[in-house]
């Protein structure tokens, strides 16, 4: 309930101060992506597939661990160093972008968390690497997974007539994504961070209140 109320307080503030992002009521300047970018792209899958993962390692980041605007541990995969040397073309960065480019899940978006790095994304999954002083990654991520702009990018995934949803490389680069001023971007990524320090305050106080009263009740 905490991370819903948390993320319904994120959409109606971006859309307070942004609006629709394909609409653009608000009259921004619409720029390509790859212009505000400095990396697009995906990975790959090692050979040998699931059984050549490891227990511990550098992370390999797959769709099902990216869903919108959250990352999920669970089920996270490791590589060797020898087998991320030949993804070192898809090495993540701290605050990378990641979305799902294929399959059911293609368009679910996040963040990069930064304790699972150093990570390689296989090839469901790209990077979107941001030119920080022109468009924050807080803000792009936000935007992505706006109901507006998500539907946007499923008929991309569909545009293809293929029976697999995918979305290409250069179909990300030709978005065009409204451009507020960075000061208002970065306003947003702070009204953002409040509300996750504020989750993740609740979070222990709910532990610690579940703690004492596993206590009282021994």
């Amino acid at each position: 309930m905490r991370i819903k109320n948390s993320s319904l307080n994120c959409k109606s503030r971006f859309n307070e101060m942004f609006g629709d992002p394909v609409l653009n009521e608000m009259g921004w300047e619409k720029h390509r992506l790859s212009k505000l970018t400095l990396k697009i792209g995906s990975g790959a899958t090692p050979r040998g597939g699931r059984e050549s993962y490891v227990n511990e390692g550098i992370a390999l980041i797959r769709s099902m661990n990216v869903y919108d605007g959250k990352f999920m541990f669970k089920d996270l995969a490791y590589l060797t160093n020898i087998q991320a040397e030949k993804l070192n073309n898809v090495i993540v960065e701290s605050d990378d972008v990641l979305l799902n480019i294929t399959g059911a899940s293609v368009s679910r978006c996040c963040i990069v968390p930064q304790n699972i790095l150093p990570a390689r994304v296989n090839q469901h999954v790209s990077i979107i690497r941001c030119k920080k002083h022109l468009l924050s990654p807080i803000f792009l991520n936000q935007l992505l997974i706006t109901s507006e702009f998500k539907s946007l990018l499923l008929k991309i995934g569909e545009s293809s007539g293929a029976t697999r949803q995918a979305i290409t490389k250069n179909q990300i680069e030709e978005l065009y994504v409204p451009l507020p001023p960075l000061s208002l971007q970065n306003e947003f990524a702070d009204f953002v961070a409040q509300v996750d320090k504020s989750q993740f305050a609740c979070g222990i106080v709910i532990k610690l209140w579940r703690n004492s009263l596993n206590s009282s009740i021994i």
